[in-house]
């Protein structure tokens, strides 16, 4: 499933909408009522998705020897929530990488708990120059926004350690995500890839990674597949 809209909720036709979802079948539904509804339980939570996040996150890495107090870098990193779920987890330290000036401004505001852990650049990833690798390299909702993924991927696998892992988290493929994007549309800009885990593991193996085990979140108000990779 492939979302490429330039739609926002500014331009977007409610009322073609609304009479989609109200076809005849449910007579009297008052549609708009029942599509704000539907809005409002499909919406962000970050409480819910650190409670959901860290449940998925504890299943995938079962068993693995990550190591004490590891180094992690988050690509695309937005506010960081995975790193500093991570760092939670693990302890350690990270670095963020993003472009955007609202993803930047928004981590300031939540990021008192590990500001002295955390290293935040304000970098276009494929310029990123580091002189180090690290032990844990994540990305939660990135690779899906391209639609050729070997170079993406490479810069996943330039910054880790040869004995390090890759954490790569993105929304799934299933009836749940694809109500999410059905219901806010004000945020399918762009490109975005709807995964299935068979497709997921077959790109990542494709750009040379070797998938060590996936794991699909449960309770959330969208699917998200969670991959961990050599």
């Amino acid at each position: 499933m492939i979302y490429t809209t330039k739609n926002t909720s500014a331009d977007f036709n409610w009322t073609e909408y609304f009479t989609t979802i109200n076809s005849g079948e449910t007579p009297g539904l008052d549609a708009h009522l029942y599509f704000q509804n539907v809005r409002e339980l499909l919406r962000e939570n970050a409480h819910l998705l650190g409670l959901v996040l860290g449940d998925v996150l504890r299943k995938l890495l079962r068993d693995v020897p990550v190591k004490p107090k590891p180094r992690v870098l988050e690509l695309g990193a937005g506010t960081g929530f995975l790193t500093r779920l991570l760092l939670t987890m693990y302890q350690g330290s990270g670095v963020l990488v993003d472009n955007c000036q609202t993803s930047f401004d928004a981590y300031n505001q939540v990021a008192h708990n590990h500001a002295d852990r955390i290293t935040y650049l304000l970098e276009d990833l494929f310029t990123l120059q580091l002189t180090e690798t690290f032990d844990l390299v994540c990305s939660f909702g990135l690779i899906e926004h391209f639609k050729e993924k070997a170079e993406i991927l490479s810069i996943h696998k330039q910054f880790c350690k040869e004995d390090g892992y890759l954490i790569l988290i993105v929304p799934m493929d299933s009836f749940l995500t694809r109500a999410y994007y059905e219901v806010h549309p004000e945020i399918n800009l762009g490109y975005r890839e709807l995964l299935t885990k068979k497709i997921a593991l077959e790109q990542l193996r494709a750009s040379g990674l070797q998938p060590i085990r996936a794991e699909v979140s449960q309770g959330y108000v969208y699917d998200f597949l969670t991959i961990l990779c050599k």
